[in-house]
């Protein structure tokens, strides 16, 4: 008996160790995600308003991607990143639902939320042996908080989707609860600090409405920015003090948890990941040189900043300008973890570490991004994208906007629509902020590209606008309050 006690222990020990061994070759995943930060709006990425010196640490310890990609609103990236998918197949491609009466198009509409069933980036961790926990922003299914499902339901209902562990703090104070969403997961982190977890933090900041701690408005009062008049921001009033404030404290959470995983020593082992859901906003928000912003298909709607930092993988201080897509996380985080998923199950995205890491470049022939719906606030009409090699091309399947009617002004945007389908073309490594067409000049390109992309939506069965048969153009008046 006491043999048999005694192998038995042995074959316990021996297991225990195999498992950590195994578990020390998965490094722990830290994702932070800002909700509307612009492309331009770190000091890493070229701006010298907000202070963000952890953010720029960050950079300068890991790898910058010039050229990241999300959707351009909350709802379709967040949807992209727990599925590895592109809204045209998941049918998440809009925050709105309906169309507006009288517009020349009918939106085909758009899937509910997120159905538990898919298997989620969190299923794939967990199931590969991470702990998964998340704190904030949930905006994916059935509610824009986390904290409310949790409240109302309790945590059996984000099961189904991968997640063992949700935050439930809430500042009194602060209405984005940005330290609390931190305090949350940092909590998730030391109770997890042997491996290997993955630690996602989805802030409410720096999206509308204008709210920071008042010591960082008062930073930028000193600094000769003035307060916003209006809570939701004014676009006459660009570039206010609360906002600068509200990046500001952003970057200072991000550098609460650097401290936290250096406190641990854990950074070595810890691949830290920040990024943006979309593009600035441009009410509250200045996105050039890019064109255009949240809720478009301009680069200033879509192209993000995003930082990678993997210690002793990826070479301190890389600038990247491969174009990336968020939808590429999930395949990324699956290699890091050794993860795998159901033979049924589509990627879209492609992994980036060996891109990361220096071992080759990454194969696939465009990006692309897909949007049937009207968004009024964001001067948007339905329309698709796809980017390949330098090249940009915009679909607008029915009607578009004047561009130079499109103004915002104050609280409203007011604008005419142009009947008729268009196709844009762009360049942007020559052209950057979208200013020339190329469509007229570049007849094989545009041809090339259209193929292509309706190659893609072949592939992801996408639904499409139908002509409405009550168009008015008398009573389709785009001027509404943003």
């Amino acid at each position: 008996m006491n043999n048999k006690v005694s192998w038995l222990t042995i074959t316990l020990v021996i297991q225990s160790i195999i498992g950590s061994l195994a578990a020390s070759g998965q490094p722990n995943i830290v994702f932070i995600l800002a909700d509307d930060l612009g492309w331009n709006a770190l000091g890493c990425y070229g701006s010298e308003l907000a202070d963000t010196p952890n953010l720029d640490r960050l950079a300068s310890e890991g790898i910058r991607f010039t050229d990241a990609y999300a959707l351009s609103q909350c709802l379709p990236t967040r949807a992209a990143l727990f599925s590895g998918q592109y809204g045209a197949r998941t049918r998440l491609t809009s925050v709105e639902t309906a169309s507006p009466d009288y517009a020349p198009m009918i939106s085909p509409g758009r899937a509910s939320g997120l159905p538990p069933e898919t298997y989620t980036i969190f299923e794939m961790l967990r199931d590969a042996g991470y702990a998964t926990g998340m704190s904030g922003k949930w905006h994916v299914a059935d509610s824009y908080n986390a904290l409310t499902l949790l409240q109302k339901i309790g945590i059996e209902y984000f099961e189904p989707y991968g997640l063992d562990f949700v935050g439930s703090s809430q500042s009194k104070t602060d209405e984005k609860s940005v330290m609390e969403i931190t305090g949350d997961m940092l909590d998730f982190i030391e109770a997890n600090r042997d491996g290997p977890f993955i630690a996602y933090l989805s802030h409410q900041t720096v999206h509308t409405p204008l709210s920071v701690p008042e010591k960082y408005t008062q930073k930028y009062v000193n600094r000769g920015f003035k307060r916003s008049s209006y809570k939701d921001g004014l676009f006459d009033e660009r570039i206010v003090a609360e906002y600068l404030g509200m990046i500001d404290f952003l970057d200072h959470s991000v550098g609460a948890v650097m401290y936290k995983l250096d406190e641990l020593g854990i950074s070595e082992n810890t691949v830290l990941v920040f990024a943006s859901d979309n593009g600035g906003l441009t009410r509250v928000w200045k996105n050039e040189p890019l064109r255009g912003g949240k809720g478009q298909l301009y680069e200033g709607g879509v192209r993000i900043p995003m930082i990678i930092r993997w210690p002793n993988r990826i070479k301190a201080g890389i600038v990247e300008s491969t174009p990336i897509h968020v939808v590429d996380l999930y395949p990324t985080f699956m290699e890091i973890a050794g993860g795998s998923v159901p033979a049924d199950q589509v990627l879209d995205g492609v992994s980036l570490v060996p891109l990361v890491t220096g071992k080759s470049e990454l194969s696939r022939p465009a990006l692309f991004s897909h949007h049937p719906e009207y968004v009024v606030a964001f001067a948007k009409t339905p329309c698709s994208m796809i980017r390949k090699g330098d090249y940009k091309l915009i679909h607008y399947f029915g009607d578009y906007l004047d561009p130079e009617g499109c103004i915002p002004k104050a609280r409203t945007l007011s604008g005419r629509f142009i009947l008729g389908s268009k196709t844009e073309l762009f360049d942007l490594r020559q052209d950057i902020g979208e200013q020339i067409d190329l469509s007229n000049s570049m007849p094989e390109k545009v041809l090339e590209l259209m193929n292509d992309l309706e190659a893609w939506w072949a592939d992801t069965d996408a639904q499409f606008p139908r002509p409405n048969p009550n168009m008015d153009r008398a009573q389709w008046i785009w001027n509404k309050d943003r």
